[in-house]
């Protein structure tokens, strides 16, 4: 149930990212190109989630699966512009680290193993944490002139 809040806090946070723009017809591609990528990674965390309130380990690994997935579709966007590398760059090894902790407290989950859960849940807030600044930033960075 703590992973749903943390899960709902991660998407209400990208779908931030929607609304970026920019100057710079680059800039603006690439930064829409970034975004297009983040923003269906959300759409897939979302349609992995609509199950009940209770996740189950399960939802957990479609929710590691769409961060891998968008950390790889991040990757290869093709980016020019060395700040846009940077927050791609970020944004992919938040992600992942997602990824791995979501399929730690899954396992965790199966094995009815309380510490190793706990230790996996402090893994995805940590990684989560890292988002809202890297949207804020991404965010800055396509709507500055």
């Amino acid at each position: 149930m703590r992973t749903q809040v943390t899960l709902a806090a991660l998407v209400a946070a990208l779908g931030l990212v929607a609304g970026a723009g920019g100057c710079g017809q680059n800039k603006v591609s690439e930064c829409n190109a970034l975004i297009e990528v983040i923003n269906k990674g959300v759409q897939s965390i979302e349609k992995g989630t609509k199950g009940g309130t209770e996740g189950g380990s399960s939802e957990l690994k479609s929710m590691a699966d769409a961060m891998d997935k968008v950390a790889a579709d991040a990757s290869q966007v093709k980016l020019t512009t060395p700040e846009l590398q940077k927050f791609s760059s970020e944004y992919q090894a938040m992600a992942k680290d997602v990824a791995k902790a979501a399929r730690d407290l899954a396992t965790a989950a199966d094995a009815n193993d309380a510490e190793k859960s706990n230790t996996a849940q402090a893994a995805i807030e940590k990684a989560i944490k890292q988002e809202d600044p890297l949207v804020d930033n991404i965010n800055k960075f396509c709507q500055a002139p």
